[in-house]
């Protein structure tokens, strides 16, 4: 038992040494800076995409950037696959970590960096409806991924559920930003404009959700409107 906490232990400095590093290099890094700096590594090309994508979005290095280099080295379908493996190990490696932070500091964390309506929704999360609650929240960009990846690990919800609601909740998104990185080899192309036209649609439709859905929603919880009216009427 000792010899496996002092692995995770090794584990998570290795994987905190390495966030911290590539902060220090990446964090002003642009589309061609990222395509060029993945292309020269040859036949291993794929393995640093993949390696970069797990690591990367842990210091909130945007995943659309990734996608949009995907599609431009690999294409739509290979592209597809190893952004959806990189992304995923991203998400499985921030959820472990966030379990071996300290959880008051993580709260007070996502708290600076959430509105102040959603600041509560994980605290809310539980295990019987936590599938459903990161799905919704991975279709609906109302928080950033990275930030989900961390807040997921602060809720009861079991990791299996977690990574499948991750997967199905981040592949709309994964094929709309790879198919304009496939279709940006020509830009004034019929193919790169209805590819642009599909994002402004999308992300119009994620505006409007936004706007409607509520954390309780979400959650199942019920709001402190609801929870009010309820009062009265048992008062009455």
């Amino acid at each position: 038992m000792k010899k496996r906490t002092k692995l995770i232990g090794l584990l998570i400095f290795f994987i905190a040494i390495c966030i911290i590093t590539c902060c220090f290099f990446f964090h002003e890094i642009t589309v061609t800076d990222l395509r060029d700096f993945i292309e020269g590594y040859g036949v291993w090309v794929p393995v640093v995409y993949v390696l970069a994508l797990t690591i990367l979005p842990a210091v909130f290095f945007p995943v659309p950037i990734f996608a949009i280099v995907a599609g431009l080295m690999f294409g739509f379908g290979e592209g597809t696959l190893f952004t959806m493996v990189g992304t995923t190990l991203n998400s499985a490696v921030m959820f472990f970590l966030a379990k071996s932070l300290a959880k008051d500091t993580l709260t007070k964390f996502l708290k600076k960096r959430l509105p102040e309506k959603w600041s509560k929704v994980f605290g809310n999360i539980d295990h019987k409806r936590g599938f459903w609650s990161i799905l919704i929240l991975r279709l609906i960009p109302v928080i950033p991924n990275n930030l989900i990846n961390y807040g997921a690990g602060l809720t009861s919800i079991r990791f299996r559920s977690y990574i499948l609601a991750t997967i199905l909740g981040i592949l709309p998104g994964t094929l709309v930003f790879i198919n304009i990185g496939d279709k940006a080899v020509d830009v004034h192309s019929l193919d790169f404009i209805i590819a642009i036209i599909i994002l402004v649609v999308v992300a119009a439709i994620s505006l409007f959700l936004v706007k409607k859905i509520t954390p309780s929603q979400i959650t199942g919880e019920k709001s402190e409107e609801s929870q009010e009216d309820e009062d009265v009427k048992e008062d009455m």
